[in-house]
């Protein structure tokens, strides 16, 4: 195992580490694959950021059986019926953790081809797609593989890692962040309710859902949110002052509970820029759909079965946002909503759904 001391990105404070106390809890073959990343290789570690391995074996045998693991060397495994999955322990006198994870050269393959039919069929919708139809890929691995370093048998990891497509990548992560209008209809009904407090924490999630997006849109493949502010400094810098109010409202929130409704509008406020942003961006990336394709897309999906009705009307001018410019701006279909109506915009919705109608139940639509 080649020295991996140079590839981490040391924090302040980090307590310095032994690389061959590290490489005991590994367990590896001359064969096996390894590979560092996590946040200590990204850049977003703190001073007791876990090592992050994953060790890909040529196939499977019998080293991480559950019956022969060593356990004692190992604070806690993880197992698929008989098989480690996973293993970690902290270093002695330290608070770092060694986290490694075990998979075969034909289960990382056979993720690849899986994310490769879920962004051929994440590319052909402008739904956002639930964490059940992504459920067949493991992002988080996904993600590290993608800038993760290879300590042992680095020319055959490359080839492995030909078959990761960032921007595709970026793309599904993008798709399972970004558009959902329950959501945002949840909100509305609060806010008619004077809910304040549960609005507040429902407009909260769909910003953070919106501004992972917008990173996302500018490639990263990491979906988890707790490090969000810190991809979010990684924008370009004419993003800062935009990501700054979205940090300073999602870290620190508000100081007076009778300041809410304000909050709930700033979010909603924020949510537009980034939108505006998502929309300037979008186009810029051969492996997300252009903003023409996305109406395309959309219209097909709200008008295939159904007839107008304002709750389409409004389900329109909210997810269309993602690639059409000049639509009212949340707050006003937020007041739309709670005099339950629609707002004014300039999509001709009643000419798309003229002459069509929706049966009860159909391909998930809804009823007219």
């Amino acid at each position: 195992m080649h020295s991996f001391r140079k590839h981490v990105s040391v924090v302040p404070g980090m307590d310095e580490f032994d690389e061959q106390a590290i490489s005991e809890k590994i367990h590896l073959v001359d064969s096996d694959i390894l590979v560092l990343g996590g946040s200590l290789v990204d850049g977003s570690g703190t001073p007791s950021s876990d090592f992050d391995f994953c060790v890909i074996a040529r196939e499977a045998d019998g080293r991480f059986h559950r019956d022969t693991f060593p356990k004692e060397a190992h604070m806690r495994f993880y197992t698929s019926g008989d098989r480690v999955k996973a293993s970690f322990d902290y270093l002695p006198e330290s608070l770092l953790g060694v986290d490694v994870e075990y998979w075969t050269v034909a289960q990382i393959e056979h993720m690849l081809d899986s994310h490769d039919k879920l962004y051929d069929h994440m590319v052909n919708r402008a739904r956002k797609s639930s964490s059940f139809a992504a459920a067949s890929v493991d992002f988080r691995l996904m993600s590290r593989l993608s800038y993760g370093v290879a300590l042992q048998n680095a020319e055959e990891f490359e080839r492995i890692r030909a078959g990761i497509h960032r921007d595709q990548l970026a793309f599904t992560a993008y798709r399972t962040a970004v558009g959902s209008y329950p959501d945002f209809r949840d909100l509305a009904g609060m806010w008619a309710q004077q809910d304040y407090e549960t609005a507040l924490v429902a407009a909260r999630k769909l910003g953070v859902d919106t501004f992972r997006g917008l990173t996302h849109a500018y490639g990263n493949t990491n979906r988890n949110p707790k490090y969000l502010s810190r991809f979010l400094t990684r924008l370009p810098d004419s993003l800062s002052e935009l990501s700054q109010r979205f940090r300073q409202l999602n870290a620190y929130g508000i100081g007076d509970p009778a300041d809410a409704p304000e909050a709930i509008l700033t979010w909603l406020d924020l949510i537009d820029a980034a939108y505006a942003e998502i929309r300037l961006r979008r186009d810029q990336v051969a492996d997300f759909p252009s903003r023409a394709r996305f109406l395309e897309l959309l219209r097909g999906e709200l008008h295939e079965t159904m007839s107008w009705n304002a709750e389409i009307d409004n389900e329109y001018c909210f997810r269309a946002r993602e690639a059409e410019d000049g639509l009212p701006p949340l707050r006003e279909l937020l007041t739309a909503m709670e005099r339950r109506g629609s707002t004014e915009h300039h999509l001709p919705l009643r000419e798309w759904a003229s002459g069509q109608s929706a049966p009860a139940g159909e391909n998930n639509k809804s009823n007219t």
